[in-house]
């Protein structure tokens, strides 16, 4: 029997999210996108390029909230901006929403001014952490993972038990805040010699790899959250992360694979170009 489509029911509407770029750079369009295209599929969403507008919009109270802002570069965490931030918060404390850090930030942000935006965001205990590829491992019992209605981790189109990424992670954060942390017990296969020797001589800390947190999730008063994905290159497990922290179902998600990339020399332009392996 063929599907009746009910013509009186109306459909449920979609989670409004705001991306905000306030320090927009075309050339980071390709990472960025892979994780706004498949949010465009499951939320409502709009981008915001300039302080004003977002100024604008947060201070709307007639209008339906956004259930999150993703936050796609590190404007917010620069000192002069601190006051806009508070402004965002204000509006977290609110309306419930959260607000993801995510794109390009773990990239370019200064530790001192994430501290310090760490700090104002009332969760003085997160800091800049270490920075290095590492098997990560989901913590089932966390805020958010643990009380989930809008996604099932048992689902294997969803997000992944354990995966090596790349990330800048932070230290300070407690158990029930932390989504996924660094295995201490195993090296990550895919860590280059260069990141070995970079390390130093001591080798591996496990008490130190311990204390992180690639992911985080924390209270912003009792309705709002501020999370933290410091994954560097938007690996396909991470972007199904950043849906579920925006309150979207991950197992529905269609996630392009990230194709590797690598440079060679091309004579004809005298530079090295990237290639696509």
């Amino acid at each position: 029997m063929s599907l009746i489509v009910d013509l009186d029911a109306e459909a449920a509407p979609k989670p409004r999210i705001l991306v905000v770029s306030l320090e927009y750079q075309e050339c980071y369009d390709e990472s960025v996108n892979r994780f706004l295209t498949p949010m465009t599929e499951l939320a409502s969403v709009q981008r915001v390029k300039k302080a004003a507008t977002l100024t604008r919009l947060l201070s709307n109270e007639d209008s339906e909230p956004y259930s999150a802002l993703v936050l796609t570069d590190a404007a917010l965490t620069l000192p002069e901006n601190l006051p806009l931030w508070e402004h965002v918060l204000s509006y977290l404390r609110r309306t419930g929403a959260t607000a993801v850090l995510t794109g390009q930030v773990a990239c370019v942000v200064i530790p001192d001014d994430l501290d310090e935006f760490f700090r104002v965001s009332g969760l003085p205990d997160w800091k800049a952490g270490m920075y290095q590829r590492n098997i990560v491992v989901m913590n089932e019992q966390a805020d958010g993972i643990r009380d989930a209605t809008h996604f099932d981790i048992g689902n294997k189109n969803g997000l992944k038990a354990a995966y090596s990424v790349k990330s800048l992670c932070l230290s300070g954060v407690k158990s029930e805040h932390s989504w996924y942390v660094p295995d201490a017990t195993q090296e990550d296969p895919n860590l280059n010699a260069a990141a070995i020797l970079a390390r130093g001589l001591q080798g591996r800390d496990p008490e130190r790899v311990r204390q992180q947190a690639a992911v985080a999730y924390g209270p912003v008063g009792e309705k709002g959250r501020v999370s933290w994905v410091g994954d560097m290159n938007t690996e396909d497990p991470s972007v199904k992360v950043i849906l579920a922290l925006c309150g979207l179902d991950p197992a529905k998600a269609h996630v392009e694979p990230l194709k590797p990339h690598g440079m060679r020399s091309d004579a004809t332009q005298g530079r090295f170009v990237e290639t696509e392996h």
